[in-house]
């Protein structure tokens, strides 16, 4: 018989975290997909966090935390003027992106919204994957690289927007952000931006120029094989699409450890950089494995290669 997979409090239980809890109630409910659901959790207080931190979060009824990352930045948890000619005060906020699954206690978050939404949840913040890099001046560095694998993309959308936010186009470094993620095809050639978890959002901040760098998109269906350089609809960048629509350009295939020593650069280019890898755990080990090997690797410096793993 399979041994149970450890909890979330268990498997980060080095992990720094804070100690106090915080209520918060759930207010909206978006699904991005049948797979993933965002939900904004509105705030009595301000809350302080680190871009790439998760949540413990305590919903009704259910003794045991999950864990959840954060996926806006920490601007959004102070009070601010909501958009509009109004200008009204808003409470802060944070956003969760959070997969389907039968387990407590995202079973409970997937349930009908409108039996759980208004409900107040507990939440505690946890997690050393942050940005910016502990021990490292971002201002000494020239390139920072993304790599996403799935829902690895949530603590990184939470950084990226941290940068675009902050230091912007006049940061020292340029951004390169690699997401793989699995295809969304509805079998007739049309991949829809709305339905791939932050594609727009991504998309839209590149193609804004509030970052330098680029972003490149990794689709793989059951068998990790499509057409190579389509596009997807509805986002920004790329070129133009049906209806003046712009179109995001994709690769139909998996992300490799090739794409990442691109994105980092030379040997020189890479005692300047940093990495973040987030996905699943045999993904994450294999990078950071053949980009800290100094035999069959990059040789980068394991520092400058920072890693979380989601199950």
């Amino acid at each position: 018989m399979a041994e149970p997979k450890p909890s979330h409090l268990e498997r980060t239980a080095a992990e720094p975290r804070d100690e106090s809890l915080h209520v918060v109630t759930l207010t909206k409910i978006d699904e991005i997909n049948d797979k993933i659901r965002l939900f904004r959790l509105e705030l009595s207080a301000p809350l302080r966090f680190l871009p790439g931190q998760w949540l413990d979060v305590f919903v009704p009824g259910v003794s045991k935390a999950g864990g959840y990352t954060i996926t806006s930045p920490p601007s959004l948890a102070r009070p601010h003027l909501s958009p509009g000619p109004a200008q009204a005060q808003s409470p802060g906020y944070v956003e969760l992106a959070v997969q389907k699954s039968v387990d407590p206690p995202a079973a409970w978050l997937w349930q009908n919204p409108d039996e759980i939404i208004y409900a107040e949840l507990r939440v505690r913040v946890g997690g050393s994957f942050v940005w910016p890099p502990e021990g490292i001046d971002a201002n000494s560095l020239r390139r920072v690289v993304f790599v996403a694998g799935g829902v690895g993309v949530n603590p990184l959308m939470s950084m990226l927007s941290t940068i675009a936010e902050t230091t912007g186009a006049d940061a020292p470094f340029q951004v390169h952000f690699l997401y793989s993620l699995k295809d969304d095809d509805d079998g007739s050639g049309g991949r829809r931006a709305d339905r791939l978890q932050f594609v727009e959002r991504l998309a839209g901040i590149f193609a804004s120029g509030r970052v330098k760098g680029w972003l490149r998109l990794f689709l793989t269906s059951g068998n990790g094989i499509g057409d190579e350089g389509g596009g997807i609809v509805g986002c920004a960048g790329g070129g133009e699409g049906e209806g003046g629509e712009s179109k995001a350009p994709f690769q139909a295939r998996r992300m490799t450890v090739d794409d990442i020593a691109e994105a980092v650069g030379d040997a020189e280019e890479r005692r300047t950089a940093v990495v973040y890898v987030c996905g699943v755990p045999t993904m994450t080990d294999e990078f950071v494995l053949k980009l800290t090997d100094t035999e069959a690797g990059l040789g980068m410096e394991s520092h400058r290669v920072l890693c979380e793993k989601w199950w």
